[in-house]
């Protein structure tokens, strides 16, 4: 008899394994709860309990949060683009709030080690966010000092009148992405997702109230519209900022006291900095094309390349929600989970990508339909833009891994530069002969090469074939095969 029970716990624990490999996106099974002495589980009892349908739902639930906000941003870009009277008032709202991106993405960047210090490192969760809200009162000071500059100059330079605009929005919007990183980390996935619904839905019943509006008194109201949009965006900013942080201290536990604390201040900023050049490295991959478009072809460029960049970007709401899914998980796991857990999601995001693309390049002709046939010049570059975001798309769960598991920090920054320099490149010679189909295919070159760099890095750093990245596994057959019907019988069940 005992050695009987010691073959079915080894057994027991070799299944167990393999379950929790197909689970990988969440910590569905725990061996030390889930397993009674005597007693014994069979592949399927294990594989389709409850747990295993209800995190599985909480990644569909994800994506369909991430898909929602894509339609309401979506939404309120065509009504946004639909309402404006010129091409140039629309590039010129495309280029203030892209603009905002590169110091709310830089400055947002110490709120990575939100992840990987309670994570990773297991510091004390009220030390860390003291620290962290000593750094926000911080940046929000010389912003406020810096706004008060910028609005003395507006009368005697225009263009501070909407730098005044981005510094006015940039502290909320930094709060607000230290928050959502702060409930990341706690796994607090859920609230996660309504509060990302915030800012969007606001603004999309702002964008319609101005779009009736607009329809009733053209003559008197569009001239204002640009200004009346940007104060919008402001104001839903605000209200999203302050919704969120009290969400994160209750979920938190604990008390945002701002505190000098040198022994969690060095790792702090020896890791925030890093990210941060990498984040703004990233935003100027994302935008160099955008801000050579607007060098080289106009205004007028910028508004056509803008509705190409917004709609190819609608893919990689799947390839974030995924990152969302498992974004405490990359940190805390051990490596060869983590690992296993990289691979999977990959895989399942890579040719997700690629689906939605097929998709959205057949539907490319709408782009004439819904946003008037004025747009009829972006359908091309989206069309071009969909290979490189496919690409792009998947890249962010490797640079998670290195981040969160590996501490590599500099690889993407140096990864990011050489996508930056290719972009900067192949834009100053295409262009001027391609308009911004050149922009776009600059941009999808840069994103193969930071894709192509980041799976060389993993295979070098976790000597693991390639083949775990872009082939389906028997466990992922496997995954694909139990879940629908196991869904069924649920369903069934509850009538």
């Amino acid at each position: 008899m005992p050695a009987r029970r010691g073959q079915d716990d080894s057994s027991f624990d070799e299944r167990l394994r393999d379950v929790r490999s197909v689970c990988a996106f969440y910590p569905l099974i725990n061996a030390k709860n889930s397993r009674k002495r005597g007693q014994r589980h069979t592949w399927h009892a294990i594989l389709l309990q409850g747990d295993f349908v209800r995190a599985v739902l909480q990644v569909f639930r994800t994506i369909g949060y991430k898909l929602g906000i894509s339609a309401i941003t979506f939404l309120s870009g065509v009504l946004v683009t639909r309402y404006f009277a010129s091409l140039s008032d629309r590039g010129t709202y495309a280029l203030v709030t892209s603009t905002l991106l590169f110091g709310s993405t830089f400055l947002s960047g110490y709120g990575a080690f939100v992840n990987y210090g309670l994570n990773r490192l297991k510091l004390d969760r009220s030390r860390l966010l003291g620290v962290l809200s000593r750094l926000y009162l911080q940046l929000a000071s010389v912003i406020v000092a810096l706004l008060i500059v910028s609005v003395s100059l507006t009368h005697a330079f225009s263009v501070f009148f909407y730098i005044s605009f981005i510094l006015a929005v940039l502290p909320f919007v930094i709060l607000y992405n230290y928050s959502s990183r702060l409930l990341q980390a706690l796994n607090e996935i859920s609230w996660v997702n309504r509060m990302n619904m915030v800012q969007a839905s606001l603004f999309l019943v702002g964008a319609a109230v101005l779009y009736g509006l607009n329809h009733a008194r053209r003559a008197t109201l569009s001239p204002h519209l640009l200004v009346i949009t940007l104060i919008l965006w402001l104001c839903t900013n605000i209200t999203a900022a302050a919704l969120i942080v009290p969400i994160a201290r209750a979920r938190a536990g604990t008390r945002f006291t701002p505190r000098r604390d040198e022994e969690v201040s060095k790792p702090f900023f020896a890791y925030g900095n890093r990210i941060s050049w990498q984040n703004l490295l990233t935003q100027l991959n994302y935008r160099g094309d955008f801000y050579a478009v607007g060098i080289l072809a106009g205004s007028r460029g910028v508004a056509l390349y803008t509705i190409a960049v917004t709609a190819s970007e609608i893919l990689w709401q799947v390839s974030q929600s995924i990152s969302l899914a498992v974004f405490a998980r990359i940190a805390k796991e051990e490596r060869h989970a983590s690992i296993e857990l990289t691979e999977r999601s990959f895989r399942f995001t890579f040719y997700t990508l690629i689906s939605g693309a097929v998709i959205m390049f057949a539907c490319s002709p709408l782009i004439d339909v819904v946003y008037t046939h004025r747009y009829q010049g972006s359908i091309a570059p989206f069309q071009i833009l969909l290979i490189g975001t496919t690409a792009y798309g998947a890249t962010g769960l490797l640079t998670q891994f290195f981040t969160d598991q590996l501490g590599h920090v500099r690889f993407p920054l140096y990864m990011q530069a050489a996508s930056i320099a290719t972009n900067v490149l192949i834009c100053v010679i295409a262009i001027p002969h391609l308009g911004i189909v050149g922009g776009a295919l600059a941009s999808s070159t840069a994103y193969f090469l930071a894709l192509t760099l980041s799976v060389l890095y993993y295979r070098r750093h976790t000597n693991r074939s390639l083949r775990n990245l872009f082939f389906f596994t028997h466990e992922d057959r496997l995954f694909l095969r139990r879940f629908t019907p196991r869904r069924r019988s649920l369903s069934e069940g509850s009538k």
